[in-house]
């Protein structure tokens, strides 16, 4: 007989920075996130390496994900089907935008990567999921929990020219207060990017639009860990939703 959903048991995989290490923390009914945190944060210095001793973890790119079969399913299918999307525009460019299809095929291979499941977007840091009922959910089935130290880099992915090996990305070192524009500077776009704007994806998984274009330029910060995701233009409507679809994908993964 099927436990009701309410008492249905609850396992969180805790895991810290690339995962090399990982905790299993295992309830017999529903709990809140604050215990869960309050039990990984008891245990982490058993996934700690020598060379993590001493750093604080960063809230802000710690991410939670709802990892049942159902979540993963959902996940996958929404990977095959931008793969499919992805590939179909890189073959479509192949001959008159030859560096546009060979960023997209890379592109298209580390989107289509695992993810443990669905991404639960909400704030992590531990004295907010305490104090703020919103932010601290009652967790009931599988989830994954990845933790984090604080980077010191940012990524630059989407419409650009990708130097030469197997990369989807160009990591930079992350600078305190420069912009979106500040950092496109250090890498080469392609003729399809989008010149006017840039999103970038902070470490929780907002997604923001940022103006990076002579006359319409304005500063926001940006977080270390952060992805910078240059829109392709000049789309077929077979691929009008292209952007969206990878953006969304690229909010669901760690940094």
């Amino acid at each position: 007989m099927a436990m009701p959903a309410e008492i249905a048991p609850t396992s969180v995989r805790v895991q810290l920075n690339s995962a090399e290490k990982e905790l299993q923390l295992r309830y017999p009914a529903t709990v809140r996130l604050d215990q869960v945190q309050q039990d990984a944060l008891a245990n982490v210095s058993l996934m700690t390496t020598s060379d993590m001793a001493g750093q604080p973890l960063y809230w802000i790119g710690s991410s939670l994900w709802k990892a049942d079969h159902r979540a993963k399913q959902a996940i996958a299918l929404q990977q095959q089907t931008l793969d499919k999307q992805i590939r179909a525009l890189a073959d479509h460019w192949r001959h008159s935008r030859p560096a546009a299809g060979e960023t997209l095929n890379e592109l298209a291979q580390h989107l289509a990567s695992p993810l443990p499941g669905e991404r639960i977007f909400l704030s992590l840091d531990k004295d907010r999921v305490r104090i703020v009922p919103e932010n601290n959910p009652a967790l009931n089935g599988a989830f994954v929990l990845r933790l984090t130290t604080r980077p010191n880099t940012v990524k630059v992915t989407g419409a650009l020219k990708l130097p030469t090996g197997n990369t989807a990305d160009i990591s930079l070192p992350w600078q305190e207060r420069q912009d979106a524009a500040g950092y496109l500077k250090q890498v080469q776009m392609l003729s399809v990017a989008n010149r006017d704007y840039v999103w970038v994806i902070q470490p929780d998984g907002k997604a923001e639009q940022h103006s990076i274009a002579y006359w319409n330029r304005q500063h926001k910060d940006i977080a270390p860990g952060a992805t910078l995701y240059l829109a392709f233009t000049d789309l077929p409507e077979s691929a009008k939703s292209l952007n969206a679809q990878i953006i969304h994908l690229l909010s669901q993964r760690p940094f």
